[in-house]
């Protein structure tokens, strides 16, 4: 598994790479499962401030390995199953959900870097880091369509709020590949670029602004923006008001508001008093001084 997933550390930044480049880096079991602990690990650690995930090779992930697919599916010729099959299979649908909602749920900033090919299980991948983007000839897909099943692993959920309606609908329904392009113009991915070391270029400079800030607020308006998906506007005023009322007093405002003043690059110490609230989901040791 570590040779298939490779991590990394730099600037504050860390980095995962899938590194099966002869299979199209195809997510097996060793990647799929092992994705959310190597991305866990980089989250715990208190240098990392911003996670980017690429791929080795000629593609980000050509998706599901298909002979991952038949095996842990237990797909037989005749297509038979038991009730005994079928409750192994949702349990083993649930635990691959499980796996992309992970990416979803870190404390800090989470980047894709698409390139080559990006489809079905990796579009769902992607879907679930907070920031795309992609070079102008990615490939895309909601290809399970086309398989004969339908996509279970969270594309269907979290693409309807990151594109309309109307053109989520249409890519799942056709199960179509579209590219680089046409995932910008339809908001899927932020920005597209040529060639891939433009995308990495972009998409260090990307996680380095990011990092560079105080990891505190980055990590409270990742907080305030994924709560408010799933509040009214008042309740996500209310959480809001909560979390700055509990940091808002910091180290970094004041540093902040001076090197603004000054008119220079603010230095954020990332202290953080000791009476946080109990409630907020972080661990202290994310914000002490680095």
């Amino acid at each position: 598994m570590e040779d298939k997933l490779l991590k990394e550390i730099k600037n504050n930044v860390g980095y995962v790479w899938i590194n099966r480049p002869d299979k199209k880096n195809a997510l097996d079991a060793d990647v799929w499962f092992g994705l959310p602990e190597v991305i866990n690990e980089l989250d715990c650690d208190d240098e990392v401030r911003c996670i980017v995930i690429a791929g080795k090779g000629d593609s980000f992930s050509a998706g599901i390995d298909i002979t991952m697919f038949m095996s842990d599916f237990q797909i037989n010729e005749d297509m038979s199953s038991t009730p005994s099959d079928r409750k192994k299979l949702q349990d083993q649908i649930k635990k691959m959900q499980d796996s992309f909602t992970a990416l979803s749920k870190t404390s800090v900033p989470v980047i894709a870097l698409a390139h080559g090919h990006c489809i079905g299980g990796a579009t769902a991948l992607i879907s679930a880091c907070d920031i795309r983007i992609s070079t102008v000839d990615a490939k895309f897909s909601i290809g399970e369509t086309k398989l004969g099943l339908v996509a279970d692993v969270g594309i269907l959920q979290r693409m309807p709020k990151i594109v309309s309606k109307g053109d989520v609908r249409e890519l799942a329904f056709t199960g179509r590949i579209f590219d680089g392009e046409y995932a910008e113009k339809i908001r899927f991915v932020s920005k597209t670029y040529e060639n891939f070391e433009d995308l990495f270029k972009a998409g260090v400079e990307l996680a380095e602004e990011i990092a560079s800030n105080a990891s505190s607020i980055v990590q409270g308006t990742k907080q305030v923006l994924d709560k408010g998906e799933d509040l009214t506007t008042d309740q996500a005023l209310d959480f809001v008001q909560l979390w700055n009322t509990s940091f808002l007093l910091t180290e970094d405002l004041r540093e902040g508001v001076t090197a603004f003043m000054e008119k220079r690059k603010p230095k954020f110490s990332n202290k953080v008093s000791e009476d946080l609230p109990n409630f907020f989901p972080w661990r202290k040791s994310k914000f002490k001084d680095n």
